[in-house]
């Protein structure tokens, strides 16, 4: 079997990481059966951008003790394949967005949790958003939008109090942040197979950009946000981190 490990900078995560690929080896990841990250959810999240283009490299994500997170198993130097090999799978949708930025230059990126769009600058930002071929399309001014799915849904979503999705379920969410207008703009639930389509009015004055936790592309004209069809990322986790995961959706596993 063969481990690619991945951890933080932190002394915690590097002495882990030091004595666990002395006893396991340390593969390449493109070589790798499986990745196993050491520090918490921003490490985790790293490993599983970087399986995206792999998506049957599945990530086993262990928490050292300076670090938080859901997402991550309990640390343990010892017994490492049978964790592996005993833990479940949780496949975890993946958002994309196809996005046109000033200049008519197109760019693709990929997220796990959220996708942000953003005003650049003090204006705030004018939007025209409509859920593709549903309706009418809806202008808004405020300080942005995110898009969800259910495993992001309690971070950034919630802070602008965005609804908590059921963990598993086929569900997006749309929240609004800072809107002036409409005044009744509300978080709006979407089904994972809906396609979001967003035009930024007076971008050359009003410029918005797009962020996931790990690229930012400054100066979009207009987005297309889904959830991947053909793209998914696989997380493996023990008992008690599954347990941890479903405590904040209020469900026991």
């Amino acid at each position: 079997m063969k481990i690619a490990f991945r951890a933080s900078p932190k002394p915690g995560a590097q002495r882990a990481l030091h004595e666990l690929s002395s006893r396991y080896g340390q593969a390449a990841v493109a070589e790798a059966d499986f990745i196993v990250t050491l520090g918490g959810d921003g490490t985790a999240l790293e490993a599983l951008h970087e399986a995206l283009a792999m998506p049957a490299k599945p990530v086993f994500a262990m928490r050292t003790d300076s670090s938080t997170g859901i997402l991550c198993n309990s640390l343990r130097t010892h017994g490492l394949i049978e964790r592996l090999q005993a833990a479940s799978r949780v496949q975890l949708p993946v958002l994309q967005a196809e996005i046109e930025q000033a200049g008519g230059r197109s760019r693709v990126l990929f997220a796990i949790n959220e996708i942000v769009l953003e005003r650049q600058v003090f204006q705030q930002a004018r939007l025209k958003v409509a859920v593709h071929g549903k309706g009418v399309p809806t202008s808004i001014k405020g300080d942005g939008l995110v898009l969800t799915t259910p495993i992001g849904s309690t971070g950034y979503n919630r802070a602008h109090d965005g609804p908590l999705l059921p963990l598993g379920s086929s569900l997006l969410a749309l929240t609004g942040i800072g809107i002036r207008r409409p005044s009744v703009w509300s978080p709006i639930p979407l089904s994972d197979r809906d396609i979001l389509d967003v035009e930024v009015i007076d971008a050359a004055h009003r410029p918005v950009q797009i962020r996931t936790v790990f690229e930012t592309i400054p100066n979009i004209c207009r987005a297309r946000l889904f959830r991947s069809p053909d793209r998914t990322v696989t997380l493996l986790l023990g008992r008690e981190a599954q347990s941890r995961l479903c405590t904040p959706f209020g469900r026991q596993c």
